[in-house]
């Protein structure tokens, strides 16, 4: 694979799993809130 091809493909994993992320960060989030 050239290294254009590499790049792009990490950056979109890293996109998906950062949103995947931020996700479940902010359903944590509510849940705690609503523990108190």
């Amino acid at each position: 694979m050239t290294t254009s091809t590499w790049v792009t493909m990490i950056l979109i994993v890293g996109f998906v799993w950062g949103g995947f992320v931020v996700a479940v960060v902010t359903a944590f989030r509510k849940e705690s809130d609503k523990a108190d």
